[in-house]
């Protein structure tokens, strides 16, 4: 498990060094999304032993002017996460097994429900309610984003 970790680690700070630094949120988070998605191949699962226990690998990762939280987790037993409201924006990896997700329209008040196959993911934003279910034996990526005020304009006109 600590070398899938370090894997993805790599590849997260890799790909964010290469990201405008103007872009930020969920924006980020989908474009780390779909370079962690085509790196895939690099990532070593098909040796994955199989734990009796459920295991949280935890990582913060900071990055030019962004700071992201990291979680890898391999559930040996199901878990479901109720209401579950989201206090920073979320990407959500799925690399075994099947996710469902619940989320709720806050019009309606209804959920919305999605299934996330292996090697696919989604990304919510900050204040999201939703319903998480991790069958068993799945393996799931969380990556956080502590979104950061930047000032990347120019303060000072070069004109002549």
């Amino acid at each position: 498990m600590d070398i899938i970790l370090k894997e993805i680690v790599a590849i997260i700070k890799e790909e964010t060094e290469i990201i405008n630094k103007k872009i930020y949120g969920t924006t980020l988070l989908e474009i780390l999304k779909e370079k962690i998605l085509n790196r895939k191949d690099q990532i070593s699962l098909k040796n994955l032993p199989m734990q009796n226990t459920n295991i949280n690998l935890e990582e913060n990762i900071k990055v030019l002017e962004k700071n992201l939280y990291f979680k890898l987790s391999f559930y040996q037993t199901p878990k479901s996460l109720l209401r579950n409201k989201l206090d920073k924006n979320l990407l959500l990896v799925v690399f075994k097994e099947f996710v469902k997700i619940d989320i709720l329209d806050l019009n309606t008040q209804k959920y919305n429900n999605i299934i996330l196959k292996p090697f696919t993911g989604v990304t919510m934003s900050k204040s999201t309610v939703c319903n998480l279910n991790f069958p068993k034996n799945s393996l799931i990526m969380q990556l956080e984003s502590n979104d950061i005020d930047l000032n990347v304009e120019k303060k000072q006109d070069t004109t002549i």
